[in-house]
């Protein structure tokens, strides 16, 4: 104390209050946003949260399992929805493997269309026609009814999906419902939760705690009767995206109804009412089979995840229809039907897994109901968080004060260290989540911002530091890191653009023939030219190889018709270099002439290099193909070519013709190519050569030679000297008199870069 003292005494000299003084608003500060949490703080709240279960070592029941449609499910017996006898089929053979309970994640929201009776029905109705099945007993006429016969006779529960405002980011449709009508109800209610309530005497009614359904997304009546157990689906998402937390129960209208994975655990351990336990604050706990199931105040469970996909034990539908299975593999599970497949859409994000099936986390939820490890956010954890708020921020501005040299720092990375592991060490132990972010960050910002003033000297070295960028950094660069110092870090970003390369023809021997000052002076005349019309269209100048310009369009300014910008420039810069035919002319040369090579998809675009030297670029395969592009238009004969993937985005606004199909070196697969143009000097703008030309490609690639040489001798006619088809008509030649070579396809492979 009386340390504490003397160092209050010491601080009224003004240097020292003013350090006081900062620290404490700071901890007030910190305290407020503690308080009133805003977004940027709820995130990194949520990410710390997933750092830290992490560190959770869980592992699954073996309870609960998984049928799951997935890829090979679907390559062996065809795309979904399958027909519901197939379904049928499988529910009844997980039946018949000891499954204590079937739950289904999927949501059969319309009749099966596939079934003899409704495509007997639809052809008759649209076309007239009348059509029997020949030897189909009557009991399999309609594949709903016999799925119905199926749920009656086992422990199945129905998924079905309640529109809920304010849960997560699933305000959406589920994939299997995407077609039911939002305002119609079910004309079969899914079964109500049998819920007894214990309400402490200031505590909200049961409705006004949980979230509240404001419609029902259901199976056909035939299915809804049939089943004798249902819960609805939705798991719901954090703003991030990610899916910490699911529903266990949802207030629709007058019942409360539960979740898919609760009502499997229910039709498992057979009739139970469950116990509500409810407080001001709103939901505290749900008693079922004489285990507590923390929740939050509406209702949610903390998942505890067992890890990432395929952690719960998962057995493919395709192995289960064909009876491939282990005996005992599903005896007295608790099993969910769902998908991985990527198609279907049911994919989530987690902490552990960014692409997490929606039926496993399902199965996390009953896992961690039949395993009774659950994970929980008490209610005193705010006020100790906010003690320790305040504690920590107001000792670590006595610390900075009391002590110099790296004593100070020490003490600190103590202080943090032990709010961490504490942290982790209550998640592992207890299951309890104590957030360490906001202690630690108010040690860290109190840091921050006393050493900031105690050492104001050291920041004019950062402002040196700051001028100094431009000697190893380009301007353009300069401006963006100003914006966003973060810049400053290797790495990257992967983003859709497109690249541009341009080349002059026979550089090698007009430089051979020039002086070097009249070569410079070309060369900077011809680059200001032509990296003036990228720069004025939003293109972003990568670098000059020599006389090649490298260019990309899409970043770091946003164009959504990045690709067909960059098919302008090409085309604008072509004009430039047209009208600048006669100062560009030289001796040995009739005129200057470049090519162009376009490409667009998905690349990395950002700083990339060393530490001490960046350049702002991008990197991929559509780089790589632009280039050998460019490289390209000199063997084809041709000013501009582009990759399809360009011309998917430009076939409409830009007038192309394909030029050929090539296996460029380094790869496989073909990519088909395209001349675009701007003008047509030769058929008065009806671009009339182009429709001979692609169907002599046709007759080509069928191998039809003499109809194709044909074909583009009428392309020379409307087009003279067309360099494409006296490359195709050279070709047709050698293949009409020679054996085609096995495996041929028209497809040109490129040896060369």
């Amino acid at each position: 104390m009386n340390i504490f003292i003397r160092t209050i005494f010491q601080m009224l000299h003004w240097h020292h209050l003013r350090l006081f003084l900062t620290g404490v608003a700071f901890t007030l500060v910190m305290t407020a946003l503690y308080i009133f949490q805003p977004g940027i703080l709820r995130f990194m709240e949520h990410k710390i949260y997933d750092t830290l279960l992490q560190s959770l070592q869980s592992n699954p029941t073996g309870i609960v399992a998984i049928v799951d449609l997935d890829d090979q499910s679907l390559k062996r017996f065809g795309q979904w929805p399958w027909p519901r006898y197939r379904v049928a089929m499988l529910a009844e053979r997980i039946r018949r493997a000891g499954a204590s309970s079937i739950a289904m994640d999927i949501v059969f929201a319309e009749e099966d269309r596939t079934s003899p009776d409704v495509l007997r029905h639809s052809l008759r109705s649209e076309l007239g026609v009348d059509i029997g099945f020949t030897g189909l007993p009557a009991g399999l006429e309609n594949n709903d009814s016999v799925l119905a016969g199926i749920l009656e006779q086992g422990p199945y529960v129905l998924g079905y999906y309640f529109r809920v405002e304010g849960l997560g980011n699933e305000d959406g449709q589920p994939p299997s419902a995407a077609q039911a009508s939002p305002d119609q109800g079910p004309d079969v209610p899914p079964p109500p939760l049998k819920l007894s309530v214990l309400k402490a005497p200031d505590a909200m009614d049961v409705k006004e705690a949980l979230f509240q359904a404001g419609g029902v997304v259901g199976n056909i009546p035939v299915l809804a009767g049939a089943a004798q157990a249902a819960g609805f689906i939705n798991v719901g998402a954090d703003r991030d995206g990610v899916v910490r937390k699911a529903p266990l129960m949802i207030a629709w209208e007058d019942d409360v109804y539960a979740s898919l994975a609760l009502a499997a655990v229910l039709r498992a351990s057979g009739p139970e009412t469950a116990l509500l336990r409810l407080t001001s604050g709103g939901v505290d706990s749900l008693r079922l089979d004489g285990r507590t199931i923390p929740l939050d105040a509406r209702g949610r469970i903390l998942l505890n995840y067992r890890g990432g996909r395929r952690t719960i034990p998962t057995y493919s539908a395709r192995d289960v229809l064909e009876e491939r299975l282990q005996p005992g593999a599903l005896e007295g599970k608790i099993v969910f039907i769902g998908t991985s497949a990527a198609g279907l859409m049911d994919i989530r994000s987690t902490p552990l897994d960014q692409f997490y099936p929606g039926v496993e986390a399902q199965a996390t939820v009953a896992d961690n109901i039949v395993g009774g490890d659950f994970l929980s956010r008490p209610d005193w954890a705010p006020g100790l968080e906010l003690t320790l708020v305040v504690g920590i921020g107001l000792l670590s501005t006595f610390l900075l004060l009391k002590m110099g040299g790296i004593w100070p720092l020490i003490i600190l990375a103590v202080l943090g260290s032990s709010a961490w592991f504490g942290a982790v060490r209550s998640l592992n132990a207890h299951g309890l989540y104590l957030s360490p972010l906001m202690p630690m960050l108010t040690l860290a910002g109190n840091f921050a911002i006393l050493s900031f003033l105690k050492f104001w000297s050291e920041e004019k070295e950062k402002r040196k530091i700051r001028s100094s960028f431009e000697h190893y950094l380009s301007p353009e660069v300069i401006t963006r890191v100003l914006k966003n110092p973060e810049m400053l870090k290797l790495g990257g970003e992967k983003k859709e653009l497109t690249v541009l390369f341009s080349d002059i023809r026979n550089f090698t021997s007009l430089s051979e023939k020039l002086e070097p000052q009249e070569l410079v002076a070309f060369m900077n005349e011809f680059h200001s030219a032509m990296t003036g019309i990228i720069l004025d269209r939003g293109g972003t100048l990568d670098k000059y190889i020599g006389d090649a310009v490298m260019a990309f369009f899409g970043a770091p300014q946003e164009q959504p018709d990045h690709a067909l910008v960059g098919c302008r420039t090409a085309l604008a810069m072509m004009e430039r270099l047209y009208e600048c035919r006669q100062a560009w002319c030289f001796p040995g040369f009739t005129q200057i002439e470049i090519g162009i090579g376009i490409s667009s998809g998905e690349m990395v675009v950002g700083n990339m290099g060393s530490i001490k030297r960046m350049s702002y670029t991008v990197m991929g395969d559509q780089v790589n193909l632009a280039s050998r592009l460019e490289g390209l238009t000199k063997y084809y004969g041709v000013k501009i070519l582009v990759s399809e993937f360009t011309h998917a985005q430009v076939r409409h606004e830009i007038t192309c013709r394909e030029i050929d199909q090539v296996r460029v070196k380094g790869k496989d697969s073909p990519v088909a190519i395209y001349e675009p143009f701007s003008k047509d000097y030769f058929t008065d703008g009806l671009y009339a050569f182009i429709a001979p030309f692609e169907k002599g490609l046709q007759a080509y690639r069928s191998g039809r030679f003499e109809e194709a040489m044909v074909l583009f001798e009428e392309t020379l006619v409307l087009k003279p000297e067309d360099r494409p088809s006296l490359l195709y008509i050279e070709r047709c030649r050698k293949m009409s008199v020679t054996a085609l070579p096995q495996g041929w396809d028209g497809v040109c492979t490129m040896t060369d870069k």
